[in-house]
């Protein structure tokens, strides 16, 4: 009853476009950020006064269009799969954020960025491979800057691994959970990890 309530106070992305992308990525199971945690992450944006991102899976584009439009931010978006990288170029182009936001097709863990600088990193890609995408791109990011981590409850399975009967299903999970446990311990950062959509991490570079 609290989240009903809350949802009915709270704004919500009125854009018809954005609209249409949930529906796509629904009706085609490509999973996106939950509204709450796009939510959470633009604020945080704000509050930092953010101006550059780098965004670590792309998918169809679906939060680095909300992050670039509603927190006027530059965002780069690494994505490696061909079909959803030219998907989200198309989806960018109708939103007239091309100048904005700069997609990168390739491997994440190959890329090399480290003439630029961001105030944020917002890992959402291949959740095995999380350890490694902080160890890369974490060097690039700002004094004060943030590295938000998402699915880290992955749909309540990390908390309760005892319920999958699937092989590689709790080989993953295990991994989700050495990054839990590998993130709320790196020295150089405070983190925190918060029950926000499907489970976030927020660290803050010292």
């Amino acid at each position: 009853m609290s989240l009903q309530y809350l949802k009915s106070l709270n704004p919500t992305f009125d854009h018809p476009f954005i609209h249409e992308l949930k529906v796509y990525a629904k009706k085609h199971h490509v999973p996106i950020i939950t509204d709450e945690g796009v939510h959470f992450i633009i604020q945080l944006l704000k509050i930092n006064k953010a101006k550059k991102v780098l965004e670590i899976g792309t998918a169809i584009g679906y939060s680095a269009i909300l992050m670039s439009f509603f927190a006027n931010v530059e965002v780069w978006s690494i994505e490696r799969d061909r079909d959803m990288f030219e998907l989200a170029q198309k989806n960018i182009q109708n939103m007239n954020l091309t100048n904005q936001i700069h997609l990168i097709h390739g491997d994440a863990k190959e890329i090399d960025l480290l003439e630029t600088q961001f105030d944020m990193i917002f890992i959402d890609a291949a959740k095995a491979a999380y350890i490694d995408f902080f160890n890369r791109y974490n060097l690039m990011l700002k004094k004060g800057g943030l590295i938000i981590s998402d699915n880290l409850l992955f749909r309540g399975q990390v908390a309760h691994p005892e319920n999958i009967e699937s092989k590689n299903r709790k080989q993953l999970i295990k991994k989700i959970d050495r990054f839990n446990q590998f993130v709320v311990k790196q020295a150089n950062y405070d983190t925190y990890i918060y029950a926000i959509g499907d489970g976030m991490s927020v660290s803050i570079k010292k």
